[in-house]
């Protein structure tokens, strides 16, 4: 779990990660690195459907949990869940190591692309 964390923050300083130390995931909230307007459901449809990146020779992609549902907010105001996501600690440690690069390079993806 604290590989996710450091591996994240190495490779994306400007990311908020929160520390999983009681729970089954993290909280990734990418406020600081991208463009006004994004939205967290959009960047995991990108995911889902085109987005993916070539990782040893195997095109890969990664679908995390938006938390723009999460939160109930009323009506005009700003949305914290649109900026973020929960990544659960559900794969075999070999997998989990290659979320860090995989969620970094497919949010760039995305960012590029809107």
């Amino acid at each position: 779990m604290f590989k996710l964390y450091d591996g994240i923050k190495k490779l994306e300083p400007g990311l908020i990660v929160s520390s999983p130390d009681a729970s089954i995931y993290s909280v990734i909230d990418v406020r600081n690195i991208v463009k006004p307007g994004f939205d967290s459901i959009d960047f995991v449809l990108y995911c889902a459907q085109k987005g993916s990146v070539n990782y040893n020779g195997v095109d890969t992609t990664l679908l995390v949990a938006p938390l723009k549902g999460f939160y109930d907010i009323k009506k005009g105001k700003p949305n914290p869940g649109s900026t973020q996501f929960r990544i659960a600690f559900i794969e075999s440690p070999e997998n989990m190591e290659k979320v860090p690069e995989l969620f970094v390079k497919l949010l760039k993806q995305y960012e590029a692309q809107r």
